[in-house]
């Protein structure tokens, strides 16, 4: 409750005003894209049959929240009434101003960085894959362990609805689920969804088409509660264009932007939809609304189809590559100004391979079958960033295709699931110590030796990993700081490269140094990774497992940096499941951080322990499972 309301403050622009100036710069960012305005043209733009469930959701909380006053701060009171336009302003913010494009994303892209994305993974495995006969699904979402990403797991069942699933704090509808009829998952993807334009002004104004048209300008008044609880105000003035707000200043030219989707608001009925569907047919129309503007989903159902779409609203540019629209393109130029998407069955898709699986693990759309299914060059050039597959996409691809003649069973899509095993160990540990041996020094000799009695994972005992993340962290993603790599990364062949070092000597120099660094730290090479990386929630603080997205283990777990020796699990697995299409449905499944963070509470520290172990617990979806292990009821 205090998660969400402090999220439904930041998304009316009002954070800073209530939680203080920290929120500012957010509070600056809604502001100047109008979201709580767009939030009213989306509430007035829902259907007679699905708006009423969003109030319904709105009434539900302050309901609550009238029922529970003492276990709400005095910042949280004020921001209540909630209202609909809360909820359609918070998913906005979620999806389309931090997700597709974010004040440090927008940085990164006037600087020509590289984008920064959201991890995830996940499976769909066919029955002709399957022990058992049945499609199985693996959802596995990584994102931060806090703040507007925050997952609560949810089961829904009423007449017609039979939905379990993680949802983000705030929203009213599930954004991973399974049910009794199908299942979906998604990931993170990067399709060209935000345009940025370099504006020409003149006369006051900006030129389109070779005519001055004027801004349209607005002043917008941010309070701001200072530490010492005093408030003072801030003006925002802000000029829109037809493109978009203006967002950036930057060396001298002028930035306005344009966000797809903004203008499609029946996103949440599109969760809703997929969610009562039986079939794929009936799955597939609800795709086709095309509100939702990302995310690759993996699907599977109760009928043994399974698929992969890069899902995307696409704006259908005129022109330009990829690289070209995550640029700053012309502003004078109407024919810039995309007015259309992409149509659903031209988004790039798979459904039911011959594999019998597809993956994804925020790669691109060509790699979710192996081998590759889908060309490239049949699609439209803004779908995917050309980036190299990713390790953890190796990683699935090395495990579900070594399954090839043989079934999988619901245990060996767990046990996949759980894998703490590196890739980039197996793409590079013997190359390490066949170099060491030649050429290394006598303590890069020893830290080769480490590693080759190394197995290779990241449990919590094994004793190696310190030393090869230090290493990796050394070396770069693209072992870019040593050389580069001898045999480039090669997505059409994802178990064979990369391979080896371009320079053989740096890449001594580097092993060379980071040993020197662990055994001044540490004192030893064989430093217990659970010893290292800990699992701190509550009152809790325990060995972790699992590793950083770019070592290539399906147990990810991003890290805090290094205090004291030690880092802190801060992102990565959050909510993930296994669920096997069988009647009735076999699953299970884990919210990493559990499912509250009330001061108190059971459920802040019960499922990180699970995670500490490397287990999983069972789902229950059943009545008679659920009544056995209730903790509380009640009739409304």
């Amino acid at each position: 409750s205090e998660l969400l309301l402090r999220l439904y403050a930041q998304a009316r622009g009002r954070g800073a005003e209530i939680y203080g100036e920290q929120y500012l710069e957010a509070d600056r960012w809604v502001r100047t894209n109008g979201l709580p305005a767009r939030a009213k043209e989306w509430a007035r733009g829902q259907t007679p049959q699905f708006g009423p469930l969003i109030v319904s959701f709105v009434d539900g909380l302050n309901a609550w929240a009238k029922e529970h006053p003492s276990e709400l701060s005095a910042e949280a009171k004020q921001v209540l009434p909630v209202s609909v336009e809360d909820v359609y302003a918070h998913c906005l913010r979620v999806i389309h101003y931090d997700w597709i494009i974010n004040p440090s994303k927008l940085d990164g892209r006037l600087k020509r960085a590289d984008l920064d994305v959201h991890g995830s993974n996940e499976w769909a495995i066919a029955p002709s894959y399957s022990a058992n006969g049945h499609a199985m699904l693996l959802s596995n979402s990584h994102l931060q362990w806090g703040d507007m990403h925050t997952y609560f797991e949810v089961q829904l069942t009423a007449p017609g609805v039979t939905s379990y699933g993680a949802v983000w704090v705030g929203f009213p509808v599930l954004r991973q689920c399974f049910t009794d009829f199908v299942g979906w998952t998604q990931t993170t993807n990067n399709p060209a969804e935000s345009d940025l334009y370099r504006l020409t002004l003149k006369d006051g104004g900006y030129v389109l088409d070779g005519v001055v048209k004027p801004f349209e300008t607005s002043t917008e008044v941010i309070t701001i509660k200072g530490k010492d609880g005093q408030l003072r105000q801030d003006t925002l003035t802000i000029r829109r264009t037809v493109h978009g707000p203006v967002v950036a200043e930057r060396n001298g030219a002028t930035i306005a932007m344009r966000v797809a989707a903004i203008d499609r608001p029946r996103l949440f009925e599109q969760f809703w939809r997929m969610g009562l569907a039986h079939n794929l047919a009936e799955w597939k129309d609800a795709m086709r609304m095309q509100q939702l503007p990302l995310f690759n989903t993996a699907y599977a159902d109760r009928d043994g189809h399974i698929g992969y779409v890069y899902n995307a609203t696409l704006p259908v540019h005129p022109t330009g590559d990829y690289r070209y629209w995550q640029g700053v393109v012309p502003g004078d130029r109407s024919d810039l100004i995309a007015t259309t998407i992409v149509p659903f069955d031209k988004v790039p898709q798979v459904f039911d391979p011959p594999t019998g699986w597809v993956q994804n693990s925020n790669d691109m759309p060509w790699t979710s079958v192996y081998p590759p299914m889908l060309d490239s060059t049949q699609f439209a050039a803004g779908f995917a960033a050309p980036q190299g597959i990713t390790q953890r996409a190796q990683r699935g691809t090395r495990i579900l295709s070594g399954f090839t003649g043989k079934k999988m069973t619901f245990a060996d899509v767990k046990a996949g699931k759980l894998s703490t095993r590196l890739e980039t160990a197996d793409q590079f540990v013997d190359d390490i110590v066949a170099t060491a041996k030649k050429i290394g020094t006598d303590r890069a000799k020893r830290a080769a030796d480490a590693l080759a009695r190394w197995d290779r994972q990241s449990d919590t005992s094994s004793d190696g990993t310190l030393l090869f993340y230090k290493f990796m962290t050394e070396a770069g993603s693209d072992f870019e700081r040593i050389g580069g790599f001898a045999v480039a990364r090669d997505d059409r062949k994802p178990l064979e490269t990369p391979r080896g070092f371009a320079d053989a000597a740096k890449a001594m120099t580097a092993l060379d140094k980071v040993a020197g660094d662990v055994e001044k730290e540490y004192g030893k090479l064989n430093v217990p990774w659970g010893e290292v990386l800990r699992f701190r929630r509550g009152s809790v603080d325990l060995p972790g497992n699992g590793a950083p997205s770019q070592l290539g283990a399906i147990r990810t777990v991003g890290v805090s940096p290094f205090k004291d020796g030690k880092v802190e699990g801060v992102q990565g697995d959050t909510f993930f499941a296994v669920v096997e299409f069988s009647t009735p449905i076999h699953a299970e499944g884990l919210l990493s951080y559990g499912n509250w963070s009330k001061k108190g509470s059971p459920h802040v520290e019960d499922q990180i322990k699970l995670m500490s172990r490397k287990e999983m617990r069972p789902i229950w979806k059943d009545r008679k499972d659920i009544e056995a292990h209730l903790e509380a009821r009640k009739t409304f």
